[in-house]
């Protein structure tokens, strides 16, 4: 088998996989479907025009595609690097002024997704008080390393500017134009990467979708092929309603520099052109400190309302930063003319 009959194979088998899903599908959410597809041979193919040199590692920019796959956060940039197992790398720059800046380095990088978090740091335990700082890591098995950038409101707060560097080691000469066996490489990468994206929902605790609108709590050792942050509790459920009803989320929640409900569509494609993610500086509190958010098609006339785009089904999480969450969120499923 060539690599583009591999490459093909991966793309028929995410079509596969999205056609061939368990609950019945509207207009709108199979065209969606066909959407995400295109999505992630987009963000795939452009990624793989990249040079990724884990001997002169650089960043992989964060791709306008790239925001509308496998629940990438609305609030959050992530920075991505390539590793060569057993190197030992710099990360250093200035931290910015984003809520939150974490890096975590991942073992594994195939289509069954990460293996283990090797190593992680918050960047605010490793900051100087003018904003630089370094971190240093090696290990064995790290493949890729990924620095998080949490935003509140990116309009006001600056994103942070960083390198990464290979410190050991004597680098091989610089490559010239890619080679075929390059770029056979490089689509092979595209093909795991295609496989990872479309099955994300059956690599991330598939089996709560047999209890839907019930949050339950994971943490990054649970998901960790879905690439976590290891600094975040999530809790997680598959949310389900019909066309004329609303998923009506209750919680109190705790205290933490961060908090954020994210929702998706049944397959974790993100919508980041739509109102899908509310984080706690955007949400109407209850004077008892209790918040209430609601699942809808379009605005149903609440403050703290998440638009589904027509969808009847599909997964929200809540993300906790540095924090746990005491009695996890409620869920009940009314009709839309029922809502108070």
């Amino acid at each position: 088998m060539t690599v583009w009959d591999e490459f093909g194979a991966a793309v028929a088998f995410a079509a596969r996989h999205m056609a061939d899903d368990r609950d019945p599908v509207n207009d709108r959410e199979r065209a969606d479907a066909d959407q995400y597809l295109l999505r992630i041979l987009a963000a795939t193919a452009q990624s793989s025009t990249l040079r990724l040199d884990p001997d002169r590692p650089e960043f992989l920019p964060m791709l306008d595609s790239v925001r509308y796959l496998g629940a990438a956060g609305p609030d959050i940039d992530y920075d991505v690097a390539a590793l060569r197992p057993g190197g030992r790398y710099r990360i250093s720059g200035n931290r910015g002024g984003a809520t939150y800046v974490g890096i975590a380095v991942y073992a594994g990088a195939g289509a069954a997704g990460a293996t283990a978090i090797v190593r992680s740091v918050d960047v605010d335990d490793v900051v100087a008080s003018d904003g630089s700082f370094a971190f240093e890591f090696e290990h064995p098995e790290a493949a890729r390393v990924i620095v998080r950038q949490y935003f509140h409101d990116r309009g006001t707060q600056e994103r942070g500017e960083w390198t990464i560097t290979r410190l050991d080691g004597s680098p091989s000469p610089r490559a010239g134009l890619a080679s075929a066996a390059e770029m056979a490489g490089r689509a092979a990468n595209v093909a795991k990467s295609v496989r990872w994206n479309a099955q994300l929902n059956a690599l991330w605790t598939p089996e709560r979708r047999e209890h839907p609108n019930e949050f339950v709590r994971q943490t990054s050792d649970d998901i960790v092929a879905a690439v976590p942050n290891p600094d975040v509790v999530y809790s997680f459920s598959w949310w389900k309603r019909e066309e004329d009803e609303v998923v009506v989320i209750d919680l109190v929640p705790p205290a933490t520099a961060y908090w954020s409900l994210q929702i998706c569509d049944r397959w974790f494609q993100c919508f980041p052109d739509r109102r899908t993610n509310l984080n706690d500086r955007e949400v109407v509190v209850n004077a008892d400190g209790s918040v209430r958010l609601v699942i809808s098609d379009g605005d149903p006339g609440h403050p703290n309302w998440l638009d589904c785009g027509g969808h009847r089904t599909g997964t929200a999480f809540f993300r906790w930063l540095h924090a746990d969450i005491d009695r996890q969120p409620t869920c009940r499923v009314v009709k839309t003319s029922e809502l108070r």
